[in-house]
């Protein structure tokens, strides 16, 4: 018996997929871009924490470390206790304060860096909105955000809204 080819049907094309706008690219790269403010955030918290550690155990006072970080002396000393099992070498107070110094500018920029990265979401979001293109949810979808959360970016930062206070009583 000899084998007779039978013609296949062809295959289905397959639609291209949708290509996203330039807006819908800079929600989606928003995502990105939030994770790496908040990751260097993190991490310069951290090293501050440690820093504040390895100034009291050189014997720093707490006033001068409280004074060049801007947080309350309890906060310092809870905070610095939290990296006892660390070993230190001595260093001066005066080098301990500057890298405490130079690690809050950092930071002072990552967190400006940070309400840049949300101020520009939030433009986007709104200019999606309004361009009824997109709902809250594919804003949602793109950003990797909770639709909730979406909401409470666009709305405005202009007091409570109405119905939501307390209900009075008569």
């Amino acid at each position: 018996m000899t084998y007779v080819a039978e013609a296949r049907p062809r295959r289905e094309t397959i639609p291209a997929k949708r290509r996203l706008t330039p807006l819908e690219l800079r929600l989606a790269e928003s995502r990105a871009s939030r994770a790496r403010a908040d990751s260097l955030v993190r991490s310069l918290l951290n090293k501050r924490n440690e820093t504040i550690a390895a100034a009291l155990a050189d014997k720093v006072s707490l006033s001068a470390i409280s004074t060049v970080v801007g947080i309350r002396a309890a906060d310092v000393k809870r905070l610095g206790g939290a990296y006892r099992d660390h070993h230190y070498p001595g260093a001066e107070p005066a080098v301990h304060l500057a890298r405490l110094a130079a690690i809050v500018r950092q930071m002072d920029e990552a967190l400006e860096h940070k309400e840049s990265c949300l101020r520009r979401l939030r433009g986007d979001a709104l200019k999606g909105l309004q361009s009824g293109l997109m709902d809250v949810f594919r804003i949602a979808a793109l950003t990797s955000l909770p639709a909730e959360r979406v909401r409470e970016l666009i709305r405005p930062a202009t007091g409570p809204r109405p119905g939501s206070g307390p209900r009075s009583t008569r």
